[in-house]
């Protein structure tokens, strides 16, 4: 089958750095300490910090593959037939629901030409103003929203965003507190149960929403499960080669076996450094050693990893191509002309939705194996949040009319309110084919409205139509959940990164590709790292070794 594919988190990798081009630019979707992750959970102990969201979970649809607390998502191999209606009414109160959202497709249609949108309005009892701005014009446009003072009911900028940290942002916390809502009274501990849906949402995710002692926002909660190598098993099968290599060695023999250049086929999308790093050990961004942070740019592990995958771009086995701006990597794998591609879970259901190759397309996992040998290696955890919102101050029967409207917003997986914020309209906007929703024309062009990005349900293992395939997802990912490593500094802050991670990862990716591209030895790495450090690594460290401390008061 064929649909539009779902609107993930940007994903983890670009042209040939793979993953290793974000880790100097994530997010700043940090809250200063840690909460309970259960109901009842104890008050969190960092100063000041405000208790989360006792967690309560919806158990009106129960999914086909259970997930667990460890972080492995629920899956479905078909959407509940018929769908769950979980609301009784609309949640608004017929006045303006105004709203800056972002959208990584084309703008869709304005409201009076979008039927999906005027029915979102009188499903939600509310008369939505959104304004709907791509991606790459977030940090401009956000910056003029600030400049004006002039802010609607909740804002989604580019500048909360996990993996697109505009340089030059500083003191969030600050602006915070000054424009927007502590959404704590209204939302910790047993509160958020007037917020049924909301409180459904993972305790992880709560925690990127806390700053200045406060809750400031509502999280778009996404899964765990970070880097993930992902490769063609119909062409792997065909060619009788290895799925699973033992170590470095074997999977630098299969990248050869698979990779014929006169057939227009190549093992690898781009150099896959992090996949290698994680047989390495290396971790994504910290190591946490006697209360101390060790970057990961400073061990042998990561020289190693950059020495092995520079070999490996010798080999011929990478695309050639990889290393130019915006490369097309998804495109390859899907046309058989990359073997494997490392990307996040989401992408899972994207490449079934873009298949070209027809009804014989499979994907698997591959786990990353020990370097040397002896079992498999630990893969990364990943944000537990895609973006969070804030709301504008305002006095309490207005924002607790807006939290009725973000809970309807936060209905989970088969319901009829996610199916219709997510597909439109039965017959208009998607039709069912094979247990899964798939759009039309007009779905494709009118249901990108940015709502999803307000809030969201928790995410879920699902690809439309096709259970194997999310059978598959699923198995990979509760094989490499229980060991994935979660980095420290998850869920803190630190002013430095905030105003200078689009620098440092500028000193990052350009050292990298110079390396893997052969246009520098390895050894450059080292003045590399003195770079790094004095540009702001080090002062970095400092600040989140000290919200580390902060949070185990």
């Amino acid at each position: 089958m064929t649909s539009h594919p779902a609107i993930g988190r940007r994903q983890f990798l670009t042209g040939a750095l793979g993953t290793a081009a974000m880790i100097a630019t994530p997010g700043l979707l940090a809250g200063c300490g840690d909460g309970g992750t259960t109901a009842g959970g104890d008050q969190n102990k960092a100063s000041g910090s405000a208790r989360l969201p006792n967690y309560t979970p919806y158990t009106g649809v129960t999914p086909d593959l259970k997930g667990n607390r460890q972080g492995l998502l629920d899956a479905f191999l078909k959407y509940p037939e018929p769908p769950v209606k979980a609301s009784d009414g609309p949640p608004g109160d017929g006045g303006q629901f105004s709203a800056f959202v972002l959208t990584n497709s084309p703008v869709p249609p304005a409201v009076g030409q979008n039927p999906f949108w005027q029915e979102m309005n009188r499903r939600l009892g509310v008369d939505l103003r959104l304004t709907i701005v791509p991606n790459p014009d977030m940090p401009t446009k956000f910056a003029t929203l600030v400049a004006g003072d002039d802010l609607p009911d909740v804002i989604v900028p580019a500048l909360f965003t996990p993996n697109g940290l505009p340089a030059g942002t500083a003191n969030l916390p600050a602006w915070l507190a000054a424009k927007c809502q502590d959404l704590s009274p209204y939302l910790s501990g047993d509160a958020v149960q007037e917020y049924p849906f909301l409180a459904n949402l993972p305790t992880d995710a709560w925690r990127d929403c806390r700053y200045n002692g406060g809750i400031y926002g509502l999280p778009v909660p996404r899964g765990i499960g970070g880097t993930l190598m992902m490769r063609r098993d119909d062409l792997f099968t065909q060619l009788g080669a290895n799925l699973q290599p033992g170590s470095f060695a074997e999977f630098r023999d299969v990248c050869r076996q698979v990779t014929d250049a006169r057939a227009n086929r190549w093992a690898l999308a781009q150099a896959p450094l992090d996949f290698v790093r994680q047989m390495l050990g290396n971790p994504w961004r910290w190591k946490l050693e006697g209360g101390k942070l060790v970057s990961a740019y400073e061990s042998e592990e990561f020289s190693q990893a950059l020495a092995d995958t520079a070999r490996l771009v010798q080999d011929g086995v990478v695309h050639p191509d990889s290393f130019s701006n915006n490369a097309p990597t998804k495109k390859w794998f899907n046309a058989g002309s990359a073997m494997m591609i490392t990307d996040r879970y989401t992408a899972w259901p994207q490449f079934f939705a873009e298949n070209i190759a027809g009804p014989g397309f499979e994907i698997g996992g591959m786990r990353p194996p020990r370097h040397g040998g002896g079992g498999f290696a630990a893969t990364w955890q990943a944000q537990a949040t895609n973006n969070f919102t804030a709301f504008k101050k305002a006095d309490e029967g207005r924002i607790r009319a807006l939290l009725k409207v973000c809970n309807w917003l936060a209905a989970p997986f088969g319901t009829e309110e996610w199916l219709l914020r997510r597909y439109g309209v039965a017959g208009v906007h998607y039709r069912m084919a094979d247990g899964g929703p798939e759009l039309t024309q007009a779905g494709v062009s009118q249901t990108v409205l940015g709502i999803r990005y307000i809030v969201d349900a928790p995410d879920v293992i699902f690809v439309p139509g096709e259970a194997e395939a999310t059978r598959k997802s699923y198995e990979y990912q509760k094989s490499i959940i229980p060991t994935a490593v979660k980095d420290p500094t998850l869920g803190l802050f630190s002013d430095t990164w905030s105003r200078r991670s689009g620098q440092l990862g500028t000193i990052v990716n350009d050292a990298q590709m110079d390396i893997l591209s052969g246009r520098k030895p390895v050894s450059a790495w080292d003045d590399v790292l003195k770079q790094w450090r004095s540009t702001g690594g080090d002062k970095v460290r400092v600040e989140f070794e000290e919200a580390i401390a902060n949070s185990a008061d």
